[in-house]
């Protein structure tokens, strides 16, 4: 499990189609480092900040979410310039954090400062609440002990910021506009907690007071959310997708979007019999992703390849199927199929005269993934390997140079003086593919 959790934290981690403020991944361009006291603005937030906190004040860096820094510009009143805001805990024996806006007027003045008793900041978003046209700050105000956190939003008014208190805690929170009004709402995703089931909430701004807009139930049996995605989940339709960790060898995705005509937060994919997500659990650590770059949140299905039960199969050992989801018919809609090499960080497309057809076997020790083709006994049940169809191994630089053990291979790509190298052992075999479609299907993980 602790490969897998490792796993969890590199996999597919690409750019879904963001609003708001997103939490599964870092765009390095969206973060934001503290200020050092080397020019003048930064010299004049420093000082107003120590007659705020006190010279022994310690910056607090937000735990999660696109937003990393103790000190975040942003433009929150609508006049197209930066202000800056600042988390940090008091020099003096005060308990709980608290965050200090700033605003340039010739120089940097407080526009309003707030204590929270939270332990730390969990994360912190920015959406235009109330369609006034000015981003709200939302924070997630979290604590170490209990693993919750609740949330406060802050907004520019008459010259100062406000806060507003929102009595909801969640696990997991986002910013976006889910509903299509052109307005951005808050949601957030608890896993259970004592007698408190597992729930999902969207929250909107009306008239200065926080309202539900809509709550769906989620999977009971998840414990935390490995990955978090907003997004498009099919040509028209925005929505939300949580990958969530049930056991050590569970995870399930459930899919949360905002059905316009119904006035309803949906989760299709909730069986309110078993309380869970039950169609897409599976026994590999891969999460949902945009996984063909068509700008559409692709939801992976995985099957055993013949030949493997449950309890000794590998995560090579698993067909994974990304689709999309038609929420108007409520159906999936395959769009590739792959076998998935963790360990080694990359994936390998199956073209669609595999499927059923062929098995694999990934050994470790050499570092080689062999695909064979698939006899079936006849009538369905059962089966043995066939011919080897394909092999992918992976060799050092210097062993591919010195040529030892690369007979019959051809290079797929190089790597951190690695070589990705390729055989076709049985060429004559109608399921053989062509060294060009080998290259073609073969991919590495992107772990940037």
């Amino acid at each position: 499990m602790k490969r897998k959790i490792a796993v969890l934290a590199v996999i597919f981690l690409t750019a879904a189609v963001l609003s708001g403020c997103s939490f599964a991944g870092l765009n390095a361009q969206t973060l934001m480092h503290a200020p050092r006291p080397t020019g003048e603005n930064e010299a004049d937030i420093q000082s107003l900040l120590e007659q705020t906190g006190g010279s022994g004040m310690t910056l607090k860096y937000p735990e999660t979410g696109g937003y990393r820094s103790a000190i975040i510009t942003h433009d929150l009143c609508g006049d197209k310039t930066q202000e800056a805001m600042a988390f940090y805990q008091k020099g003096d024996d005060s308990l709980g954090i608290s965050v200090t806006f700033m605003q340039k007027d010739g120089e940097w003045k407080n526009i309003g400062t707030f204590s929270n008793p939270a332990t730390q900041v969990d994360r912190v978003c920015f959406g235009d609440l109330n369609g006034d046209g000015k981003d709200e700050v939302v924070v997630g105000w979290g604590s170490s002990q209990n693993n919750t956190a609740s949330i406060c939003v802050y907004y520019f008014q008459n010259g100062r910021m406000a806060e507003l208190k929102l009595d909801q805690g969640y696990t997991e929170m986002a910013v976006a506009d889910f509903s299509g009004d052109g307005q951005d709402e808050i949601f957030t995703a608890s896993v259970t907690v004592g007698d408190q089931p597992a729930a999902a909430h969207l929250l909107r701004l009306k008239s200065g007071a926080v309202e539900v807009m809509g709550s769906a139930p989620l999977d009971t049996g998840v414990t935390q959310y490995a990955s978090v995605k907003t997004g498009l989940v099919n040509e028209k339709q925005f929505g939300i997708v949580l990958d969530g960790v049930k056991n050590a060898n569970n995870m399930v995705t459930e899919l949360l979007y905002w059905d316009k005509n119904k006035k309803m937060l949906e989760a299709p994919f909730y069986d309110p019999a078993t309380k869970s997500a039950k169609s897409t659990e599976r026994s590999t650590s891969v999460v949902s992703e945009d996984i063909n770059g068509d700008k559409i949140l692709e939801i992976p299905l995985v099957t055993l390849m013949p030949g493997y039960s449950g309890s000794t199969a590998g995560e090579a050992d698993y067909l994974t199927s990304w689709h999309r989801y038609d929420t108007q018919t409520n159906t999936f809609i395959r769009v590739m199929s792959m076998v998935i090499d963790y360990a080694d960080g990359y994936w390998f497309s199956v073209p669609d005269m595999w499927r059923g057809k062929i098995t694999t076997k990934l050994d470790p020790a050499t570092r080689t993934l062999t695909f064979y083709q698939w006899m079936a006994s006849a009538g369905g049940e059962g089966g043995v390997r066939g011919p080897e169809l394909l092999k992918i191994e992976i060799f050092t630089t210097q062993g591919w140079v010195s040529g030892k053990g690369t007979g019959g291979f051809f290079r797929l790509t190089s790597k951190d003086k690695l070589v990705f190298a390729a055989s076709i052992p049985s060429p004559r075999n109608s399921l053989s593919l062509t060294q060009e479609e080998i290259r073609g299907a073969f991919k590495l993980i992107d772990q940037e």
